[in-house]
């Protein structure tokens, strides 16, 4: 990624062999493969440990591999870009998606190097996204970065909602998730002729020291730690809602893994419109305090009377999680200066981010275990949203990380 690119270069106006809304396209049609093919493993753990002779707990693993992947890989995204160029690198990164889905026909070994290899290709498009949607639309991006984060956050409910029925049309829960293969197909197609028609510039990856450089800056910090804390949040709603209503409002397992199907789903709209209200203002502290509301009164239903209305609880949690992550990718945007550090921002949020989402699920799960209730999960994650919004408020602040950076 250059960093000399300047954003009125990429405005839509100086273009003449794609129209405005072809780049939009291909990123949003690559966004819808970035969720559904890992939420799909949880509604198949059962049906997989028949299938591969192995344990629920052992497959359960599975799980939580995507979130320690997106960590781990999500800072190599900027090297790869400067080396290959921002779409082409997209172009590599959708492909090892498409492999490893491929690869976990190959029984427990290919379940579990391909969830490795496909959320790796996942973490690399992650992280290019909104550099992407910047080198394409300049000052005009936060509406294609909002429908990015809409089509991830409805791939998510599509994994979830569809898991079942595609391993019933496929014959088997392993076939059925390599039908993901499918959408991957176009995706690689359209970004396949995105690349060929864009001029890549690949420059010399940053030097460490200007890889670290943002990790100093107080700025892009508060922008990680509120990505971090918003995305685990999420991935807890994701791995124990379903269980939550099921023990403490009364629920069926369908009804309830219903529900966390709709509490995915709802968030989606709020991708689109978010951004580009949001991006309008030098602050975004009225949008951070407005996403923390539903999910205040959520948790403190679960918490209080969760039979009372558990639809509204569910879609509520989906609501502020829902608005949450788009306000977060809007902040990397916003905070940056360029497309160079857009995508340093973005890697650097993604990579701590998801190192922190990944200890959610894992200590609400600890904490039920330890006391045979939910409740303390839940006072966690209320104590865990108390931060989200001390740290959102100050990341909402008009100020850019520093040129340094």
């Amino acid at each position: 990624m250059d960093a000399d690119v300047r954003d009125e270069a990429a405005e839509p106006g100086s273009r003449a062999r794609w129209t405005v809304l072809a780049p939009a396209a291909a990123l949003v049609l690559a966004a819808l493969c970035l969720r559904g093919p890992f939420s799909a493993v949880g509604p198949l753990l059962g049906d997989l440990a028949d299938e591969l002779s192995v344990s629920t707990g052992a497959l359960a693993v599975v799980t939580s591999v995507p979130l320690i992947c997106f960590g781990l890989v999500s800072p190599w995204a900027p090297a790869l870009a400067a080396r290959l160029g921002l779409h082409r690198a997209a172009l590599a990164g959708t492909a090892v998606i498409l492999v490893g889905v491929a690869l976990r026909l190959a029984g427990v070994v290919g379940l579990f190097a391909g969830t490795v290899v496909l959320t790796s290709g996942i973490a690399l498009v992650n992280v290019l996204a909104p550099a992407l949607a910047r080198e394409e639309y300049g000052t005009r991006s936060a509406t294609v970065v909002g429908a990015v984060t809409g089509a991830m956050a409805l791939s998510a409910s599509i994994g979830a909602g569809t898991a079942q029925p595609l391993a019933d049309l496929a014959g088997s829960a392993l076939a059925g998730l390599t039908l993901w293969g499918v959408p991957l197909l176009l995706a690689l197609a359209a970004l396949g002729a995105l690349a060929r028609a864009r001029p890549e510039r690949t420059t010399t990856p940053p030097a460490p020291g200007r890889r670290t450089a943002i990790l100093r800056d107080r700025v892009a910090l508060s922008v990680m730690v509120f990505f971090g804390l918003q995305a685990l949040s999420f991935y807890a709603l994701l791995t124990w809602l379903a269980p939550v209503l099921e023990s403490d409002a009364g629920l069926s397992g369908v009804a309830a893994g219903g529900l966390v199907a709709i509490a995915a789903l709802v968030g989606a709209p709020l991708s689109l419109v978010l951004p580009p209200l949001a991006a309008r203002r030098p602050s975004q502290a009225p949008w951070i305090v407005a996403a923390s509301v539903p999910t205040a009164v959520a948790i403190v239903g679960l918490l209080v009377a969760p039979a009372a209305a558990p639809v509204l609880w569910a879609i509520l949690y989906g609501l502020g999680t829902g608005a949450a992550f788009p306000l977060s990718m809007t902040l990397i945007l916003v905070r940056s200066r360029d497309v160079a550090q857009t995508g340093r921002l973005s890697a650097a949020s993604q990579s701590l981010g998801y190192l922190v989402a990944a200890s959610g699920p894992l200590a609400v799960g600890l904490l039920h275990e330890a006391t045979g209730t939910w409740r303390a999960g839940l006072l966690l994650l209320l104590g865990v949203l108390v931060a989200q919004l001390a740290v959102g408020l100050v990341a909402a602040r008009p100020r850019l990380v520093g040129a340094g950076a």
